[in-house]
């Protein structure tokens, strides 16, 4: 029997999501830290809610020494894998992204891709996110949390692209992910969102389905969070991964928003 979940079955997670150029968002990641930093680059780096850690991997393969942090294990095996076969060094670690705890540990710069931190679904919970970012920051350090835009569940135009198609490896994948009208608490701001993943192996079809929750959170809201989590701030917001990418301004590529927060001094 097949994965019930996306999230157990991390092979086609990393299919479905593959039209995503991991290389160049590294690139753009770097960029925004090396220009806070006078043009210093990160040695160590956190990515959580890593999944199979595509982003952890090419930090890896860059020379940074990276950690994976995830709470499935299934996820944290597939990206010790993931990361041996391709001969980098990349440490794994499988726990929850709001309460973490690595003891004695300083980190220059966190991620956050693929909307994973939609998955904290109220203030509380986020103000206890980025205070165990911030416990795991150094001084000056950057989180950078990529998140849905507001415009996909604000009204208006949606800025996400909800079906994608695309081949690899001789695999055919169409997937759709929806967040429908119904499945959304305009109260909590918590939304249902369905998603399926069809592939076609030569003459072999199989169709995954499963809901996922997740929070739609504002600028302001974030803003807000920094603010009771104690010594860290939003210092930039980007709508793309472009190092110049303005979010907020009506530009036709922005499509995220993209949080640069900066631990500031020790409290």
């Amino acid at each position: 029997m097949g994965a019930s979940s996306l999230y157990e079955d991390p092979a086609l997670y990393e299919l479905a999501f593959s039209y995503r150029d991991v290389p160049a968002e590294v690139d753009v990641l770097e960029a925004w830290y090396q220009r806070r930093h006078g043009g210093k680059g990160a040695r160590r780096i956190l990515e959580l809610a890593a999944g199979p850690a595509a982003h952890a991997v090419e930090f890896a393969r860059r020379g940074a020494k990276v950690t994976a942090l995830d709470s499935s294990a299934a996820m944290c095996a597939y990206a010790s894998r993931r990361a041996s076969d391709q001969g980098v060094a990349l440490e794994v670690v499988q726990a929850d992204m709001v309460g973490f705890r690595l003891p004695r540990r300083r980190f220059d710069l966190l991620v956050a891709m693929l909307d994973s931190a939609g998955h904290v679904l109220d203030l509380d919970t986020m103000v206890e996110h980025l205070r165990s970012v911030v416990a795991h920051l150094s001084p000056g350090g950057l989180y950078v949390m990529e998140l849905s835009h507001p415009a996909d569940f604000m009204g208006g135009a949606s800025k996400t692209q909800d079906r994608w198609r695309l081949t690899r490896h001789g695999s055919r994948v169409e997937v759709n992910f929806t967040s429908p009208p119904g499945g959304f608490d305009p109260v909590t701001q918590v939304a249902t969102c369905r998603i399926s993943v069809r592939v076609t192996e030569r003459d072999r079809t199989r169709v995954l389905r499963d809901r996922i929750v997740l929070r739609r959170w504002t600028a302001t809201e974030l803003d807000a969070a920094a603010r009771l989590a104690g010594p860290i701030r939003v210092v930039e917001r980007h709508g793309s991964f472009g190092v110049e990418a303005p979010f907020g301004a009506g530009d036709p590529y922005e499509w995220r928003m993209i949080s640069i927060l900066e631990r500031t001094t020790d409290a």
